[in-house]
């Protein structure tokens, strides 16, 4: 947690937060889908460093695509993520059965053919479509707890509500703080990993792999990870399929065994994830999250030539 942080804004934003929340456990799924496409709408309008960073990235990914073409898919990323932004609110109210009982689940053999190579297994997601979902559907599905990676959330009272939340699930969350020795212990257990593979991170710590055709810098810990232990990877996303309704696509497992040494070593092992990710966000680009700064340093050294010339 930040040391900037006060009580007083920790409290104000847990108070503003629990009244989203009750809002959304009281409007049906179609009212909130409306109220959250509204939402996304005014974000993109009222954001323009974020809106910045949207553009610049449907330019680099898809060149091809007129200008109109891309403000027409810019406005669905909003009208999506205003949707997804509400109806996880929406969620923390359901039970697992209900949750089930919305959730269109497909390819659930290849999970099950990971895990019976007693390895444990990696589950392989990005920020598409509805993320939290193919988490806490993911834990419903395997016989154990599923662990995930994540970035606590700044405000501790928040965080405690949305652990809260994914433990009802099945789901434990992980942090990012010496965390390799307890994804070792667990995977050595036959236990579940996830990891979103899609963020940039700094230079210093990544390696650089193609992704929509440019230069990404990119964690390889779970190429690492699979070279150490050889636990099968299998890419899981999850998509917002309408009002109140999801689905989740288990993909063919990467079975670390089959593989070359050199297929097994850094780049070539991240490329892959990364381009397993490229293909599904090609496949619903609208669900992906264009607002995040993936190729950051592409887009400052654009911006610096500008100035420039």
């Amino acid at each position: 947690m930040s040391k900037q942080r006060s009580d007083l804004r920790n409290r104000a934003e847990y108070g503003a937060y629990r009244a989203v929340r009750a809002l959304a456990g009281s409007l049906g799924p179609r009212s909130l889908a409306s109220l959250g496409a509204g939402v996304g709408r005014l974000f993109l309008a009222t954001g323009s460093r974020r809106r910045e960073i949207l553009r610049f990235n449907l330019a680099l990914a898809y060149p091809e695509k007129t200008e109109r073409e891309r403000e027409a898919l810019g406005l669905e990323v909003a009208r999506h993520f205003g949707r997804v932004a509400l109806d996880t609110l929406r969620l923390q109210r359901v039970s697992p059965d209900e949750f089930l009982s919305a959730l269109d689940v497909r390819g659930e053999e290849h999970v099950y053919a990971a895990a019976e190579r007693g390895r444990g297994s990696l589950l392989l997601t990005a920020h598409l479509g509805m993320w939290e979902v193919a988490g806490l559907a993911a834990s419903l599905l395997l016989p154990h707890n599923l662990l995930v990676v994540n970035r606590p959330l700044d405000n501790p009272l928040l965080e405690r509500d949305v652990v809260a939340f994914r433990r009802r699930f099945g789901t434990e969350p992980l942090g990012k703080r010496n965390i390799i020795r307890a994804i070792l212990q667990n995977l050595k257990d036959g236990h579940s990993v996830g990891f979103l593979v899609d963020q940039r991170v700094d230079p210093s710590v990544g390696v650089q792999v193609p992704f929509f055709g440019h230069p990404a810098w990119t964690h390889p810990i779970i190429a690492r990870i699979v070279r150490k232990t050889m636990t099968p990877v299998v890419p899981v996303f999850s998509l917002w399929e309408g009002p109140g309704k999801y689905s989740l696509t288990c993909f063919d497992p990467i079975f670390p065994d089959t593989l070359s040494t050199e297929e097994l070593e850094d780049v070539p092992m991240t490329a892959r994830f990364s381009s397993i990710t490229e293909e599904a966000i090609r496949q619903r680009p609208e669900q992906w999250l264009w607002y995040h700064d993936r190729w950051r340093n592409i887009r400052l050294e654009r911006q610096k030539s500008e100035l420039e010339s």
